[in-house]
């Protein structure tokens, strides 16, 4: 005899009281675990045509679902949110993007306080990650007045990927060095720029070792201000960025600059100290998903909003990306 099977036949023997209380508990934890009150309020607008004419629409696997009258299309509450086709309601993805953008929870520490699988804390990690790279790309932060571009590196990790024979390293233990002494293509490059006096922060992989003049182009190019003046670590592929934006370069290195004062990288030599302090407590960021959690550390390192307006609009908003547990495995990869 199954659970269900049984559960049914004991409940033929309480009372009709005692049967309601049974169905109430039942409810209270469709609604813990399916979206609770957010699933059954009436949304203001379709996702699909942005109508007003939304009317209720009967349920699916016990969730509310809705109809609008301007286009005829059905849909949940969270259809077209990052919690769209979730089994999880809106308190536990609250939870999970609360941790995303502490910086020092990891996955494994989401799992077990939500009591939910690695996998599964996995997938909605990622998904969350992958919403805040998207964002960043429709709409790129801007780096003006005065600005500070330098490079920071952290090792190549193949974490939570098996290692191929024909790889051309052998495996290393957590902590454990490079082969190589320096700068090298063990070496993967996060070129970061943060713009003084609480400005924006920006990061972003796409290279390893020392970038070129063409990869510091593609990095920056969308995300220099007009007018902005940049400090560099004298590199000289950043003389290159004057060519496609209206700004001036200038190396730390020079003396007059110095002898000013204002020649220095401590912004962004600060920011890279965030950076590493967070991949210390993940114990390394698997290469392939560096840039979403590029995304992640440039969001919230000089958030111009508090982090609870960014959990809600991760959360709620209904043109965010919306990605499978598939695209969290196979898209948006970084392959260097």
């Amino acid at each position: 005899m199954t659970d269900y099977e049984m559960i049914c036949l004991e409940s033929k023997s309480l009372s009709a009281e005692e049967q309601a209380q049974v169905l109430q508990y039942i409810q209270q934890i469709q609604n813990s675990k399916g979206g609770g009150n957010s699933e059954r309020e009436k949304p203001e607008h379709c996702p699909r045509c942005g109508g007003s004419s939304v009317i209720r629409f009967g349920h699916k696997r016990g969730k509310q679902r809705f109809c609008c009258k301007d286009c005829g299309g059905a849909f949940m509450a969270s259809s077209g949110a990052i919690m769209e086709n979730s089994h999880y309601g809106e308190e536990i993805w609250s939870e999970a993007v609360a941790d995303t953008l502490d910086g020092f929870v990891s996955i494994e520490e989401t799992a077990q306080r939500l009591g939910m699988s690695h996998d599964a804390a996995f997938h909605m990690r990622h998904k969350i990650l992958m919403s805040m790279e998207a964002r960043e790309k429709s709409s790129p932060s801007q780096l003006g007045g005065i600005s500070e571009l330098d490079e920071t590196y952290v090792l190549e990790s193949l974490k939570g990927r098996k290692f191929l024979e024909n790889a051309l390293r052998g495996p290393r233990k957590h902590g454990e060095k490079a082969a190589q002494r320096g700068i090298s293509n063990e070496q993967i490059c996060i070129m970061t720029g943060v713009e003084r006096n609480g400005g924006s922060a920006y990061a972003v992989t796409l290279n390893r070792a020392h970038p070129s003049a063409e990869e510091i182009k593609a990095a920056f190019e969308e995300h220099i201000a007009t007018g902005c003046v940049a400090f560099t670590d004298g590199l000289k592929g950043y003389r290159h960025l004057e060519e496609i934006a209206d700004c001036v370069i200038e190396s730390v290195d020079r003396q007059e600059q110095k002898n000013a004062g204002t020649a220095n990288l401590n912004n962004v030599n600060n920011f890279h100290s965030y950076i590493h302090e967070r991949y210390s407590h993940y114990r390394g960021v698997a290469t392939q998903y560096i840039n979403r959690y590029n995304s992640l550390f440039s969001t919230i390192y000089r958030a111009k909003e508090s982090l609870s307006n960014i959990a809600d609009a991760i959360l709620h908003d209904i043109s965010a990306h919306v990605f499978s547990c598939w695209d969290v495995r196979h898209t948006a990869l970084v392959t260097i």
